[in-house]
């Protein structure tokens, strides 16, 4: 029995928690502020419009300011809620607050009663008010029949109407009326307020949860709270977001992590098994997508800018967004953006989603890193100063060298050194330094004698190792098992630093054995007296005149900044290998 009472006396979350005062309506303050001045200075006008989407208080907002037109006794020009005029609006049985459906009640002949109606004065307030709801459904032959009545209406007459459609609200009647268009409600106003509600009915909810709910509701508070209560129905008093995730079907936001991580791992398999759970677990192929252009605009903001706030997640998931940016390139990120903004205008109108989606998927995972036509260019004019080629990943585990002045700037070194890598030279022990000399690798001998011939196989364009033909762009230094690539030219560095994987394993491959490979920015005076370098250098002479920031100053220094009538005899080495691996033309 007991059980039964409590079913009965359920009331859901909208109702239960519907505002009461203009101070209780949410994300509306512009126009409930309006309301109470109005009141305040006595400026009340015959006819309101209200408008605006679904789930916003524009109802609500049109019951309280009935019963605050006609409460007997206002409390900061609010409602009190609790004198009989109050109390018979509240409970539906006021003769003077009359609340009609649009859609039901749109009849030249409905209209007409409600000019009869008009006449009478009030029975115990103040003014007789007509809240007409979903105006808009009213007939054109009811708009008419309505007219005159709005326009010089009784003075205790006052008319309240709400749509979610203005537009086809009448001219005629929009300007007899005052207007005021109730916004959207933003996402953490609702779900601070979905919070309040959980902690009142001593329901334990994560910040996620709320989050996801909120956003689902899409701005409307009446929305969000139906779906937390069918949240609280499959979740108990207990929610978090992996179960709200499986009650609502949505896409845990794990699941995009998956993706920007198989992208920048070029995991072309791991993206055909996102694919395959897409499609067996249900998801909506356009959701997916949709989701995943979020992700990465996420990223993108994290990227480009401070305010964390333009991202809609909790602190625990913008904190791994971070760490996920820091992995991409800001021209990374817009060229995945593009790519997925594509995709998902081609699916809309696929006949077969799913191998689109793959294949969406496959070329994601399949992108070269962008390098942007600026730096380029600034290498070519010998601009200084980071490139931005790198991802910011990168860059931390292999710095670019920036030059402090335009011109060469050398760097000695005084003192004694045992180990060369990373274009530096790093003091370790003599212990050390004989173990890595005694260590199981190819003869120095045999990696110089075999270098014009690895560079006959693989020095072309389609290893993307083109410019090691170019001797006087990239010198290499051969020690015992390992050769160390000397280059001046920074966008080189930069280009080929970040294969240095790529290259050894075309080493290992062509001399059958295990070859280390490393770039050295700033070539040495070394590599011209040619010093034995079957092993490590262990003496301060040996280093003397390292030129470890020094860049060579070409022709291109020489020109001005503007453009001038292309000179094939006078190019740079570099200006020529990128025309002959591009196939480049000057303009």
């Amino acid at each position: 029995m007991n059980q039964d009472n409590q079913i009965q006396e359920y009331i859901v979350t909208a109702r239960k928690w519907r505002p009461l005062k203009f101070i209780d309506v949410i994300g509306q303050e512009h126009i409930t502020m309006t309301l109470k001045n109005a009141i305040r200075l006595n400026r009340k006008h015959h006819a309101y419009l209200f408008s605006g989407p679904r789930g916003i208080g524009k109802t609500t907002s049109a019951r309280i300011l009935a019963r605050a037109l006609n409460c007997s006794n206002l409390i900061d020009y609010e409602p009190c809620n609790e004198c009989e005029s109050c109390i018979s609006i509240l409970e539906g049985r006021s003769l003077d607050v009359i609340e009609i459906d649009g859609a039901s009640n749109n009849s030249v002949e409905d209209v007409k009663k409600i000019r009869e109606y008009a006449k009478f004065t009030p029975v115990s307030g103040k003014y007789k008010i007509y809240i007409i709801d979903e105006v808009h459904m009213l007939s054109t032959s009811a708009f008419n029949a309505l007219l005159k009545t709005l326009e010089e209406p009784p003075p205790h007459m006052i008319f309240i109407f709400a749509t979610t459609e203005q537009h086809k609200v009448p001219a005629t009647i929009l300007s007899r009326c005052q207007r005021h268009n109730f916004k959207r409600i933003e996402i953490d106003r609702i779900s601070t307020h979905l919070s309040n509600i959980a902690k009142a009915e001593k329901i334990n909810i994560d910040e996620e949860s709320l989050i996801t709910i909120a956003k689902k509701g899409d701005g409307s508070m009446r929305d969000a709270q139906s779906i937390f209560d069918q949240v609280v129905a499959f979740c108990g008093n207990n929610i978090v977001y992996t179960e709200v995730s499986d009650a609502l079907h949505l896409i845990d936001y794990e699941f995009f992590f998956r993706i920007s991580r198989a992208i920048r791992e070029k995991n072309v398999n791991e993206m055909f098994s996102i694919s395959n759970e897409v499609i067996t677990k249900g998801y909506d192929i356009l959701e997916c997508i949709g989701g995943l252009l979020e992700h990465f605009r996420n990223l993108l903001v994290i990227k480009v800018s401070e305010n964390k706030t333009l991202i809609e997640r909790s602190s625990s998931a913008i904190e791994k967004l971070e760490e996920e940016a820091s992995f991409f390139s800001k021209a990374d990120i817009l060229r995945i953006l593009n790519h997925i903004a594509s995709a998902e205008q081609s699916l809309r109108y696929s006949p077969q989603p799913r191998i689109k989606f793959e294949l969406a998927l496959s070329q994601l995972a399949s992108m070269d890193s962008a390098v942007e036509i600026a730096t380029i260019l600034d290498f070519l004019n010998n601009s200084k100063g980071d490139s931005g080629v790198l991802s910011s990943k990168v860059q931390q585990n292999y710095p670019i060298v920036q030059t402090n002045s335009p011109k060469t700037e050398k760097k000695i070194l005084n003192e004694p050194v045992e180990s060369y890598s990373s274009g530096k030279f790093n003091t370790v022990s003599e212990k050390q330094a004989k173990a890595n000399t005694s260590r199981n690798s190819l003869d120095k001998e045999i990696l110089e004698s075999g270098w014009v011939g690895f560079l006959s196989k693989y020095g072309n364009k389609d290893t993307g190792f083109y410019m090691l033909n170019h001797g006087e762009l990239v010198s290499p230094i051969f020690f015992n098992g390992e050769i160390i690539l000397e280059t001046n030219e920074q966008f080189i560095f930069e280009l080929f630093n970040k294969r240095t994987h790529d290259l050894e394993k075309l080493l290992s491959e062509f001399y059958s054995g295990d070859v280390h490979a490393k770039f050295s920015f700033g070539k040495s005076k070394q590599n011209d007296t040619k010093v034995d370098s079957g092993k490590p250098i262990d003496s301060v002479e040996s280093v003397q005149g390292l030129e470890i920031l020094g860049k060579p100053e070409t022709k291109a220094t020489k020109h001005n900044d503007n453009f001038s009538e292309p000179d094939n005899s006078d190019k740079t080495p570099i200006e020529q290998a990128i025309i002959d691996m591009f196939n480049a033309k000057e303009i």
